[in-house]
């Protein structure tokens, strides 16, 4: 009764921090995803491995977003690259909404992004590639937020963020330069439960 009790009062905090379904306030990965034909599906039987560029591909494609300066979090006061790679290793901490605009950067910067989500891997104590939600035991590091987003017509510096979608880091980034891809598993759509390390250490806890 007493685990119950707990775990119940554990589910009542993430609901707490629940972010709605036009708002993420806490680890964004800094990129803006384009989503495929017939869009992104939950779960490991689909699994999708997206490669940096604005041309939709099959699995979808992502774009280096430059989010404002953040008070908040680890990467407090950083910008530019510095941020890029600190969000991707660690989470963007700052709240962004459906339909704010986002200055992109160009891809030659892709492999600081690739540094940073290498580092969040190292943080994490399941570094297991190419598993399954289903089979995680870490304790949250690779689970984040992430915005779709989509082009204001044919300009490609800025992007209109969406919606916001929770995804597993299934693998380390693959290649190089331009051609790193990133593939993840999609964990929930529309709306986030609670911050990246509640969810990980309660996944951990009541698997």
């Amino acid at each position: 009764m007493r685990s119950m009790a707990l775990f119940l009062t554990l589910l009542l905090g993430l609901a707490a921090h629940a972010a709605s379904a036009d708002q993420i306030c806490a680890g964004l990965l800094p990129i803006g995803l384009l989503q495929p034909s017939g869009g992104f599906t939950t779960g490991c039987s689909r699994q999708f491995t997206l490669k940096l560029g604005a041309s939709i591909g099959p699995d979808g494609n992502y774009i280096l977003l430059d989010y404002p300066p953040c008070a908040a979090g680890p990467c407090a006061g950083e910008s530019g690259l510095i941020q890029l790679q600190c969000a991707a290793a660690n989470g963007y901490q700052c709240c962004l909404s459906t339909g704010q605009s986002i200055p992109t950067l160009t891809g030659t910067n892709v492999a600081t992004l690739a540094a940073g989500l290498n580092q969040r891997i190292g943080l994490d104590s399941d570094q297991r590639a190419g598993i399954c939600y289903s089979a995680y035991a870490g304790n949250g590091a690779r689970v984040a937020n992430v915005p779709l987003a989509s082009f204001p017509g044919t300009d490609r510096t800025q992007m209109i963020l969406q919606s916001f979608a929770s995804v597993f880091l299934v693998s380390p980034p693959a290649g190089s330069a331009q051609s790193t891809t990133i593939t993840l598993e999609f964990i929930a759509q529309g709306v986030t439960a609670s911050t990246v390390p509640s969810w990980g250490r309660l996944k951990v806890l009541y698997r």
